[in-house]
């Protein structure tokens, strides 16, 4: 993998790596659905205008279809799901199940795309999750928990998976800028019919939630999906997905530098294992013997 992709790869970890804590912050105040209606549909404006400019309007049209279902996929069911999540879980526990990713991601590939990981990368991918169970694992207590918000969090990496490897399939000729705004386009007519049913008293929000709605549209939504996109194209959908095993370390690290959280030795010897684990998955490390696939 390029240099310029790996930067990639880690700045959209340290983006979405943020994004929980903001939804965290903010869930309880617009209430999932309302919050993620926010999120998408700033997002959208904020690159429509670039679709005009660019002039790629006739190729939203021609795949319109296809941008609809992604976007159900990649944008509406997935941070739904998260900031249903967000309402119990704390935003490290669900950035370790988020890490999940990569791996229904694999499997729809392997399944559906006949796409198949060599040895070496399905040894990364289990060292990675080693790391991230090693991470968590004295901050899990499974019985002071709901097991909804644990199943919501897994059902946003599901529907990751079936995202990134639908846009490998049906959007591979598309740009990054029209795959972005067409899914988070028709993302937004879905949440805003499902919103209409769940309007809290605006009146009662603070500034400081709306500053937080309004940076999770434009930072972690906006240029975060230009980023994903570009990666896909550059990577594929296995390598670029494999970003969610980076995000906990940048969302414990968020947490640190916006929370006040205090960052453990477990955390930096976890922190060694899932970027070892990444690197095996990316091809970042690879052994001058190859692998054959599964």
């Amino acid at each position: 993998m390029k240099l310029s992709d790996t930067l990639l790869l880690i700045l959209l970890a340290a983006i979405w790596g943020s994004s929980f804590i903001f939804m965290r912050a903010t869930a309880a105040d617009f209430g999932p659905v309302v919050l993620i209606t926010l999120r998408i549909g700033i997002a959208a404006f904020c690159l429509l205008g670039f679709l005009l400019v660019k002039q790629r309007l006739q190729e939203f049209l021609q795949n319109w279809k296809s941008l609809f279902i992604i976007g159900l996929f990649n944008s509406a069911l997935p941070f739904l799901f998260l900031a249903y999540a967000s309402l119990s879980l704390n935003a490290g526990v669900m950035s370790i199940i988020n890490a999940l990713t990569p791996v229904f991601t694999a499997l729809i590939a392997h399944f559906w795309l006949k796409d198949k990981m060599t040895k070496l990368q399905l040894l990364g991918m289990f060292i990675a999750m080693l790391g991230i169970i090693f991470l968590v694992w004295d901050k899990m207590s499974w019985n002071a928990v709901s097991w909804l918000p644990i199943a919501a969090a897994v059902m946003t990496t599901v529907t990751y998976g079936i995202a990134a490897n639908s846009t490998k399939k049906y959007l591979q000729h598309v740009s990054p800028m029209t795959a972005s705004v067409g899914t988070l386009f028709f993302a937004t007519l879905f949440m805003l019919l499902l919103s209409v049913f769940f309007l809290p008293d605006f009146s009662t929000i603070p500034t400081l939630s709306w500053v937080y709605a309004i940076t999770l549209g434009v930072l972690c939504t906006a240029l975060a999906y230009l980023l994903f996109f570009r990666l896909i194209q550059h990577i594929g959908p296995a390598k670029a997905v494999s970003v969610t095993f980076i995000i906990p370390i940048f969302s414990f690290l968020w947490a640190y530098l916006l929370l006040g959280e205090v960052v453990t030795v477990r955390m930096w010897i976890a922190t060694v294992i899932i970027l070892f684990g990444t690197g095996l998955v990316t091809g970042i490390i690879h052994s001058k013997k190859q692998y054959g696939s599964m």
